[in-house]
């Protein structure tokens, strides 16, 4: 079985994925893949008040505010990205890390924890007649 390494985006932990379970991952946990996607959802929202249409849009939010243009009834909803965060990463220690990739080019599937070979990219499916050259790493 090929395995590919990837480095987690948020905690840089070192991961190996089959290609059997590779989806396009970037984290290696869902608390990452949630803390990385509020700090990019955070950096967008930063250029666009800083834009001249998020600075318009802040200005007329800010007058109806302050005027009282809105409507007396509206339903007031929460703001789903305004809850804190656990830290409880799933990151593991050095030396298991080093166990699971350590073990020369070989590692274990994050996901369903198969054995395999890394590889620095799966090969293409279906192209050459069944033989295709495998880049070790």
């Amino acid at each position: 079985m090929l395995l590919i390494k990837i480095e987690c985006r948020w905690c840089h932990l070192l991961f190996c994925i089959c290609r059997r379970c590779f989806r396009g991952q970037a984290y290696c946990s869902d608390e990452c893949r949630i803390a990385g996607k509020r700090r990019a959802h955070r950096e967008s929202q930063r250029r666009y008040r800083q834009s001249p249409k998020g600075k318009r849009a802040h200005r007329e939010a800010e007058n109806r505010r302050r005027y009282g243009l809105s409507q007396k009834n509206q339903k007031k909803m929460d703001d789903g990205t305004s809850t804190g965060l656990s830290r409880g990463c799933k990151v593991l220690s050095a030396s298991v890390q080093s166990i699971l990739l350590g073990l020369g080019r070989t590692g274990r599937c994050h996901c369903c924890g198969s054995w395999g070979v890394i590889v620095k990219q799966f090969p293409r499916r279906g192209y050459g007649g069944g033989k295709y050259k495998v880049q070790m790493l």
